[in-house]
């Protein structure tokens, strides 16, 4: 029996529409029950409504028309909100938060008032001091320099195994010199280090004491304020972490790079020290040189400006062999970067004191430029120190009286020189008499001490004092005190 050709297509349609009327069916009954369940459920709630009183009408009105303002936009219920929030005086601070009308619940207000405390966080957004860190750590300069810490870090010294520590005072100034010969930096506190003063600044370039020289072009030898007065006018400053200015009255301010390749001797500039001791610098180019050269001498050459290659000095010229000689606890690291003889020298409030009860016109301790100005009672007492300690830490030793010349006449607030005092009423009271020290130095006056370091630490303005006094003056000098009593 052959198929009919409509045969198939007819019972598709007839399951269609099978399925479609089944699930109608069970559309409308499940509709129904809905309805049936929520009429039971309103029915059991009818009783409550009518015992209510009209207080309670009233409360749950309230509620249902807040349940509805969840669903309904709220900027369309603000005046609904505002009659039902009793406890908006508990906030007084409402006017600093805008969306308070994005919280209609009272319950929610809590997460409100802690909000400002993330609004703010300056702390957290700026943090200064943090995003400068990585560049202290690098310290690519410093990296490529000799340690500081080549001095013992402990307090054990072989030469002072068992110090009598005498409490004598406290410091009252410190002072560094970037540039030697120029205008001296009172620091509040820095570092004492095996290569003299260093004064950290927040990130930015160290500065350390006499890091800079002024040498002639021609010679390369160093210049001071023995052959230029006014150089003691020209302050050096930092600026970044690798430029520096120089600054003197009546000329503008120059800024230059200081130099990176510090190892590298093919850039190195041979200078010779006080006694012809050759050192080592590297030439801080024109912009700097042609600066100091119109302030110095008017022209615009002659002059250059050079800058530590943080070599340690191994002196070995004559001069400085006998200066040992007599001098027997100086040593060559002692010297610090370009200082003559000492990284440090210090003074007493109290020999300054004296000194000026003598002049007509008192002077400046800067025009002694000590690093270190400790407050004491007796005047000239440092010529009896040996060892000094400052604060809990450092140690530092007497290892030479400070013998002056024609340099402590220049006035450092106008770099005029005065050519007999204070040198002359100095001398009247302060020269040497040991015949050894005279054939070395001849008759210069005395005034402050010479001190090589021998512990490492930090050093700040108010720390206190204490010396160990040798058995013997590091001094002999013409005492004419007797007879000038103060």
């Amino acid at each position: 029996m052959q198929e009919h050709p409509y045969w198939r297509s007819t019972i598709a349609i007839t399951c269609g529409f099978v399925v479609i009327l089944a699930a109608a069916v069970w559309t409308i009954r499940k509709t129904s029950h809905e309805k049936r369940k929520r009429s039971r459920t309103n029915d059991s709630k009818e009783p409550d409504k009518v015992n209510a009183n009209v207080n309670s009408e009233s409360n749950i009105n309230n509620k249902n028309e807040v349940t509805r303002e969840e669903d309904v936009n709220v900027e369309e219920n603000e005046e609904t909100y505002d009659k039902q929030s009793p406890n908006d005086k508990e906030y007084p601070n409402d006017k600093e938060y805008p969306n308070d009308e994005e919280y209609p619940n009272d319950e929610e207000r809590p997460k409100d008032e802690e909000r400002p405390k993330d609004e703010e966080r300056p702390k957290d957004k700026e943090r200064p001091k943090d995003e400068k860190r990585p560049k202290d750590e690098k310290r690519p300069k410093d990296e490529e320099r000799p340690n500081d810490e080549e001095c013992p870090k402990d307090d054990t010294i072989a030469e002072l195994p068992d110090p009598k520590w005498e409490k004598v005072g406290q410091i009252q100034e410190l002072y560094m010199y970037p540039l030697k010969s120029g205008r001296g930096k009172n620091v509040r506190e820095c570092d004492f280090t095996e290569y003299g003063m260093k004064l950290d600044n927040a990130g930015k370039f160290a500065l350390r004491d006499r890091m800079f020289l002024v040498y002639n072009e021609e010679t390369g030898r160093f210049q001071t304020g023995r052959q230029y007065p006014t150089l003691i006018l020209v302050s050096l400053s930092v600026v970044d972490e690798n430029k520096v200015k120089l600054e003197a009255v009546g000329m503008p301010s120059v800024i230059f790079e200081v130099p990176k390749n510090l190892m590298d001797a093919s850039e190195a500039v041979q200078c010779k020290m006080w006694w012809g001791e050759p050192v080592n610098c590297i030439d801080c180019g024109t912009e700097p040189a042609e600066w100091l050269s119109r302030f110095l001498t008017g022209t615009t050459s002659g002059l250059r400006l050079g800058y530590t290659r943080m070599d340690r000095r191994d002196v070995f010229v004559d001069p400085w062999k006998k200066f040992t000689q007599v001098y027997r606890t100086l040593r060559s690291e002692d010297t610090g970067l370009f200082s003559d003889l000492a990284s440090y020298m210090l003074m007493t409030t109290s020999s300054v004191e004296q000194l000026n009860e003598k002049l007509e016109t008192p002077v400046s301790t800067l025009q002694f430029r000590p690093n270190i100005l400790v407050s004491t009672q007796q005047p000239f007492e440092e010529d009896e120190w040996e060892w000094i300690k400052i604060g809990e830490r450092v140690v530092i030793r007497n290892v030479k009286p400070c013998s002056r010349c024609k340099l402590v006449g220049v006035n450092p607030e106008n770099g005029v020189m005065d050519k007999e005092e204070p040198l002359k009423t100095l001398k009247s009271f302060r020269e040497p008499t040991d015949p050894e020290r005279i054939s070395l130095e001849g008759k210069a006056p005395v005034m402050g001490i010479y001190c090589g370091l021998y512990v490492t630490g930090r050093v700040q303005i108010g720390d206190e004092v204490f010396i160990h006094r040798s058995n013997d003056s590091s001094v002999e000098l013409n005492h004419r005190e007797a007879e000038n009593p103060r």
